[in-house]
């Protein structure tokens, strides 16, 4: 994020895309639908470039008035962290955040908490966890993990399961009864 914004510069670039978007919206025909869609997309990039390097700022003065532990304590929020993470500000690793989410998801889940275990991170994001079992609680389990992932680490790609492979089949054999 390092460079300044000047916030005058951004809001003039909102309104000529937002001007733009307005152009593209008299088609009658909808021909120019593309060139809205890339005006979107341009607004909300200069939108997340404008309110990251205000977070950068509000982290900036909050480690110089109250610590780490200042900034430590406005991640813990829901809605801050998110923001945080989003922008790449979160003091906390994305790894670390996810291994938190997956203690939650284990104390949610109770007697199920072995049916999920992280397995790990890849380079795009996604948090791999290993399920150990499949039947009427999978769903729930893949549920709890998600959200717990999602709740503290937004900025990853999402959860992929992997199904641990079943071990055969053991039949009970039992004694015939005489006649």
């Amino acid at each position: 994020m390092g460079d300044q914004l000047d916030p005058q510069d951004v809001a003039q670039r909102i309104e000529a895309v937002l001007d733009d978007m307005d152009d593209g919206a008299d088609g009658a025909d909808g021909a120019d639908a593309g060139g809205a869609r890339q005006a979107g997309e341009e607004l909300v990039r200069l939108l997340m470039r404008f309110y990251g390097a205000g977070l950068e700022q509000i982290v900036t003065i909050a480690r110089a008035g109250g610590g780490d532990a200042m900034v430590h304590r406005l991640a813990s929020d829901p809605l801050v962290g998110g923001l945080l993470a989003l922008h790449e500000l979160h003091p906390v690793d994305v790894r670390t955040r996810v291994e938190h989410a997956m203690a939650t998801a284990k104390r949610k889940l109770g007697s199920h908490a072995s049916d999920a275990e992280l397995l790990g991170l890849d380079p795009d994001g996604t948090v791999r966890v290993q399920l150990s079992a499949g039947g009427c609680g999978a769903q729930t389990v893949r549920q709890v993990v998600e959200e717990s992932v999602a709740a503290v680490a937004p900025d990853t790609a999402g959860v992929a399961f992997i199904e641990a492979e079943r071990g055969p089949t053991l039949l009970q054999i039992g004694l015939r009864s005489a006649r």
